[in-house]
């Protein structure tokens, strides 16, 4: 298993470069976050932040905890560049003692709504799904989809995900509902 704390990842699609965020990407990812229409599929349970942003200091702000929670070792936060323009983020982490007992991760996309696609959906799923599996360690990942996001959804059920039967359980015994599942069994 590649340890992703110690050397990220890069991803490349015919559309998209994904690589590990920068405080330079500050001011090209606060349209995507600032974005009302993308807003409502953001998903920000277990979260400080709702990643509702109108000023370059609130984007800069997170985009240095995102850095700071990689070094930690907490998740790690990619950008989505279209054209070394950033479209929106991918984060992905691990937390232990999934619904198996072996862990599981939790995948995050939030696009601007001009890319809220199957294709794209698509597209990223194809390049990072099988890397996320291998990197992080954890036969199942689960990533929120709610029912307004029907593009979103095509994609997911392409790619074998499920919808979850039971809340993810969050900080707090916090329940989550709108989650779905993809298997992969490690090698």
């Amino acid at each position: 298993m590649t340890n992703v704390y110690q050397t990220c990842p890069e991803f490349r699609t015919p559309r998209f470069h994904l690589r590990l965020v920068r405080e330079e990407d500050a001011p090209g990812l606060l349209p995507v976050y600032s974005d009302p229409q993308a807003q409502p599929c953001f998903n920000a349970d277990n979260c400080t932040s709702d990643f509702r942003y109108t000023t370059l200091e609130e984007m800069q702000a997170c985009v240095r905890m995102w850095r700071q929670s990689y070094i930690r070792g907490d998740f790690v936060r990619w950008v989505i560049l279209k054209c070394d323009t950033p479209v929106g983020t991918v984060e992905m982490f691990r937390r232990d003692g999934g619904a198996d007992g072996k862990g599981e991760g939790v995948l995050r996309i939030d696009l601007h709504h001009r890319y809220e696609y199957a294709d794209v959906f698509d597209e990223l799923l194809r390049a990072i799904l099988p890397a996320m599996h291998r990197c992080f360690g954890c036969e199942r990942i689960l990533t929120k989809s709610l029912p307004v996001m029907m593009q979103r959804r095509l994609a997911l059920v392409l790619h074998g995900f499920v919808p979850c039967q039971q809340p993810l359980i969050g900080h707090g015994g916090v329940a989550y509902n709108g989650y779905w599942a993809h298997r992969h069994h490690l090698a």
